[in-house]
């Protein structure tokens, strides 16, 4: 969806008319805004239906990186999204540029989301091509086999990084693929600001500049004391903005690699249309372990080896736990689906 560039200060309005033939929405994700005007069907308003116009107005009140995406069903999934730029009233003198870009990160796959769901619903590991081999043992690529043995008894997959991988997805930045080699240009010298936005729908995505650092001056819309590296992860829906001042006329890969390592997708920061930043390798997939779990391994009842089982049915009663998704009734017009079912 094409970029919206507002001024902090100023009041909005924009008229969305839902030409689809199912209901709509606009959500305006970080902004701050009335209630009724955040764009979520069934919980701050009834959404937009088929053929309608829905009017949004709200104050601008502070500048950076953001994004608007649909919140009906798997809209946004399939590419109802865009950047938000909010500048501000007086020029920014704590983090100065000479040019700037947007760069919108996201995957895209031909099946459709919700062939995904049922598929991730049926086999929590259906997309997950990258588990633990028997070479990998056998080459200490992967765990021990004592390891291996703890984590089957948790009924937990140490390769479960991501539920939804390449062996769907292809990663885009401004919906350009690697051969495409989207492309932002330089002179040597100057200050050029990269406004990052992961609008993807199942990735998190490790960003880096090879033979470039980057200087990480905002996040999530706010203004950051300055932190120079070399890389950085970048979660669904946040954003980021790095300055980078390239002192030679060569071309640097930006590369966004997904989180599991199954894929990435490069651009192109170059003087010249025409040239291409260097793709690095694809890196080893990563392997859980406990901590990166969240588990704290004290006070539980673990087995010899250390390891929790699962094996055995749990003694814990349910009584007093609610599998109730929220009430329906309150939003009558809104249709239940992903999304909107599980919303409290």
């Amino acid at each position: 969806a094409p970029l919206i560039r507002l001024r902090e200060g100023q009041r909005v309005r924009i008229a969305v008319t839902n030409t689809l033939k199912e209901q709509s929405s606009i959500h305006w994700h970080g902004l701050l805004v009335p209630f009724q005007m955040d764009g979520v069907p069934g919980v701050s308003f009834p959404g937009i239906d088929p053929g309608e116009t829905f009017t949004y107005e709200f104050p601008i009140l502070h500048a950076g990186t953001f994004w608007y995406h649909s919140h009906s069903g798997m809209q946004e999934a399939v590419g109802l999204y865009g950047p938000i730029l909010i500048d501000p009233a007086e020029p920014d003198a704590a983090a100065p540029f000479d040019r700037e870009y947007v760069l919108v990160l996201s995957d895209w796959s031909p099946t459709d989301p919700h062939k995904q769901l049922k598929k991730l619903k049926t086999m929590g590991g259906y997309y997950n091509w990258q588990r633990q081999t028997v070479g990998g043992l056998t080459k200490g690529r992967d765990q021990s086999l004592k390891e291996r043995m703890e984590w089957a008894k948790m009924r937990m997959d140490a390769t479960d990084i991501s539920d939804v991988t390449s062996a769907t997805y292809s990663y885009v930045i401004n919906g350009h693929d690697s051969l495409a080699n989207w492309t932002a240009l330089f002179r040597a010298g100057e200050r050029v600001k990269l406004r990052i936005i992961n609008a993807s729908s199942m990735t998190n995505f490790n960003v880096r500049i090879p033979g470039l650092p980057m200087t990480v001056v905002a996040a999530d819309g706010c203004d950051v004391q300055p932190v120079e590296t070399d890389e950085f992860q970048i979660g669904i829906a946040e954003t980021y903005d790095v300055i980078v001042q390239p002192a030679e006329n060569a071309a640097f890969g930006i590369i966004a690699e997904a989180i599991d390592r199954s894929g990435m997708v490069r651009a192109t920061l170059a003087p010249h249309i025409g040239m291409a930043g260097a793709i690095p390798p694809r890196r080893a997939r990563p392997l859980l372990n406990m901590r990166d779990m969240g588990m704290d391994m004290s006070g539980m009842d673990m087995g010899s080896g250390g390891e929790i089982d699962l094996s055995k049915p749990a003694n814990e009663s349910m009584e007093g736990h609610s599998m109730k998704m929220r009430d329906l009734s309150l939003a009558p017009g809104v249709k239940p689906g992903p999304g909107v079912a599980t919303i409290s």
